[in-house]
């Protein structure tokens, strides 16, 4: 038997995880609540960016500055001697408040990537510690640290850049490096209070997180069934297809119209007519079609899958009673243009 060549080898830990994870019910909650934990029932609006460049300074003020005082005003953490706060989360604010939409700076990634690099570094800053020319050493115990935590969150679908700084500092800094083993929670809970304070600023005129776990559609066990159906998640969700069956699908959905309650709307496409030689990619809820040759990186697919789960939404809303009598959802229809 042939193995694969290693270029050709994909793993993706979360078509072994998220058959047992459920969907979030934040439309449950008080809509003060669900409101400050992401959930919209309808599509928000979109403000500028020089709002967006005041919310960004606004929260990074606040999260940085929250962090510092918890840790300057607590007699249990002074204990320790720590740092007012770590230089890695001066990088997470910038992601947690300026570019929120990013699958980089969602909860996820920032509260595991941070919590698996601080134990990355400490771990491997206490195996170097065993020799005894560490100081020798330390350049190489934090390349490691650093080097390790980027395949760790990789692997996990955790990656958070400025996590990376925290398993560097767990070696290299002399500060951060006698904290031992209480760096890892001090790390979760600047994580949380960065977390606590995004969720506040960053919902008052925009919405965060989009998601909690992941973009694509959670239900448990409904999950699975998709998965031996050959409709899961991730890649199964989104395929490449010639570009002359793109076409045609697009033709016969871009023909549809969506009705309301007392009136019938065109679609967006005849509305501004697409020149039908353009490539284009389609999401409807239930797949993503993508012209072949038309490369997807890693966000990218985040992204598409983002807008897919948006339209699944609408039809669990509608399922479970949550939309209004007259609702609909539209399949929207994308153009790329080289």
């Amino acid at each position: 038997m042939q193995l694969p060549a290693a270029k050709e080898v994909n793993f993706d830990i979360d078509k072994y995880l998220n058959r047992f994870i459920p969907r979030p019910r934040l439309y449950l909650l008080p809509r003060p609540v669900s409101w400050f934990l992401g959930y919209r029932d309808k599509p928000r609006k979109e403000i500028g960016n020089v709002l967006v460049w005041g919310w960004s300074f606004l929260g990074a003020f606040c999260g940085v500055a929250l962090i510092e005082g918890v840790v300057k005003s607590s007699s249990l953490l002074q204990s320790y001697h720590p740092p007012l706060v770590l230089g890695s989360f001066g990088a997470a604010a910038i992601l947690e408040y300026n570019t929120i939409e990013s699958p980089l700076a969602q909860p996820r990634n920032s509260i595991l990537g941070h919590l698996l690099s601080a134990l990355v570094g400490v771990s491997t800053t206490k195996l170097f510690h065993l020799s005894p020319h560490f100081e020798s050493l330390r350049w190489l115990a934090g390349a490691i640290s650093c080097g390790l935590s980027s395949a760790i969150m990789g692997l996990t679908h955790t990656t958070h850049p400025p996590a990376g700084a925290t398993a560097l500092l767990a070696a290299i800094d002399p500060n951060v490096e006698v904290l031992g083993w209480f760096l890892i929670p001090l790390v979760l809970l600047s994580s949380l209070l960065m977390l606590g304070s995004a969720l506040v600023i960053n919902n008052l005129q925009r919405q965060f997180p989009l998601f909690w776990w992941t973009a694509a559609r959670l239900d448990g066990f409904k999950q699975r069934e998709r998965e031996e159906n050959g409709d899961g998640n991730g890649n199964a969700d989104i395929e490449k297809l010639p570009k002359s069956v793109v076409d045609q699908s697009s033709s016969s959905s871009t023909r549809m119209t969506t009705t309301t309650a007392a009136t019938t709307t065109k679609t967006t496409n005849e509305k501004h007519p697409i020149d039908e030689s353009l490539p284009r990619i389609i999401i409807t809820s239930q797949k993503t079609l993508v012209p072949e040759g038309v490369y997807l990186a890693g966000e990218e697919r985040a992204i598409l899958e983002i807008l897919q789960d948006r339209l699944r939404g609408i039809l669990d809303a509608d399922e479970e009673g949550r939309l209004a009598s007259g609702s609909s959802s539209v399949t929207r229809v994308c153009t790329l243009r080289d």
